[in-house]
């Protein structure tokens, strides 16, 4: 039997709409079955169209849950769904597939599904940093496929064993150690969220989440109980077909990177060795707290009193100055305790801008901007 699709669902009919919609125009085989689980005090309209809805490929189940269970115990709910049935494809009330979602789910789960590094897959391909907002593009290395330290939650592929190894972790969980690498954003979390709790996982016991080069699912951020208002922010391309899927494997892949959306330093020595005698940490966006540093040295574009090396902030993505040695002073591989404390966005502002975004704007229109993004600021009297 195929992994049938589970669609947590509470109180957005519009959303829920929209993405039945998606799944009627997908190309969906037989055998697969789809699977409501409606939060308790789910609203009759998001009922109906549950109960309402023709599903054409296989059976399909409504659970209603009598009591509100919230965002973790939702989210734990329909995780453990793939232990009954070998695998899942979850998706959330504000997502819109692509027509070949499923066929990719299928796909990535053939090749993938035994790899005890991945944690998950995603069907959204993350295209930005979580923490700076600016683009992530991770290096092409002929793989369909990208590996990264972050749990997204734009559409998910579990199967038994991997959610089965996170409850395992889960249930012996402690708080996060204070020498722990994770970004502090994930110490300040609400407790109602599972998305710090995975996070943490996934840097404790090194594993990732494999990402499509290109979407097959996409955020229309609807207000709920992430966003106060709607926000297009997450949308991204979304492939109508599959293509050619060419995947390489997780050991032999170049992609891979950490929960601070660093290129992971054993893959970086491979495509540069002239680094392969230096023990260092990759800290290119300069997000990393130099006390956790535990290498002798870092590549970041902090300044430093006293580099061994420096790179230029020319190519894209930005590990590929560093790869193919690009004069300049912006990166700098250095020893920690040489390096300058303050955060490495702080200074280099305008040169970020120009490096992520190609706007060439004339003065007037710069202006215009400018004015415009002031006015928003302030709420219409």
């Amino acid at each position: 039997m195929n992994p049938p699709i589970v669609i947590n669902a509470f109180q957005r009919p519009l959303s829920l709409k929209r993405l039945l919609s998606s799944l009627e125009m997908a190309s969906i085989p037989n055998d697969v079955d789809l699977i409501f689980s409606l939060e308790g005090g789910a609203i009759e309209e998001v009922r109906q169209l549950a109960e309402t809805f023709q599903w054409k490929y296989g059976g399909k189940q409504i659970i209603q849950h009598e009591s509100r269970k919230g965002l973790i115990e939702h989210f734990r709910y329909c995780g453990n769904l793939s232990k009954k049935y070998g695998a899942i494809v979850y998706l959330e009330d504000d997502l819109f597939v692509g027509k070949a979602f499923y066929s990719y789910s299928l796909e990535v789960l053939r090749y993938y599904a035994n790899e005890t590094r991945l944690a998950g897959f995603s069907l959204n391909s993350l295209w930005f940093n979580g923490y700076l907002h600016t683009p992530f593009n991770p290096i092409d290395d002929g793989n369909a496929c990208f590996f990264l330290q972050v749990p997204w939650y734009q559409g998910q592929i579990y199967t038994a064993r991997q959610w089965e190894h996170f409850e395992l972790w889960l249930s012996s969980k402690k708080e996060m150690a204070e020498d722990l690498m994770i970004h502090d954003s994930f110490r300040n979390f609400p407790n109602d969220d599972w998305f710090p709790i995975k996070t943490q996982y996934l840097i404790e016991t090194g594993k990732y989440y494999g990402f499509p080069r290109i979407s097959h699912c996409v955020n229309f951020g609807d207000t709920g109980t992430h966003f106060k208002r709607k926000t297009n922010f997450f949308q991204t391309e979304l492939a109508v077909g599959i293509g050619n899927i060419n995947f390489i494997s997780f050991s032999e892949s170049l992609a891979v990177y950490d929960s601070f959306y660093e290129i992971e330093r054993e893959r970086l020595k491979l495509l540069a060795p002239f680094l392969k005698d230096y023990d260092f940490v990759v800290d290119l966006n300069g997000m990393k707290k130099l006390s956790l540093v535990t290498s002798p040295f870092i590549i970041t574009n902090r300044k430093s009193n006293n580099s061994v090396m420096q790179f230029g902030l020319e190519m894209k993505p930005h590990e590929l100055n560093i790869i193919y040695q690009i004069q300049g002073n912006f990166f700098h591989l250095s020893e920690v305790k040489q390096v300058i404390e303050e955060p490495g966005q702080s200074g280099n502002f305008l040169i970020l801008f120009n490096y992520h975004h190609r706007y060439k704007l004339k003065r007037k229109e710069t202006l215009q901007l400018i004015l415009q993004f002031i006015r928003s600021l302030w709420p219409s009297t």
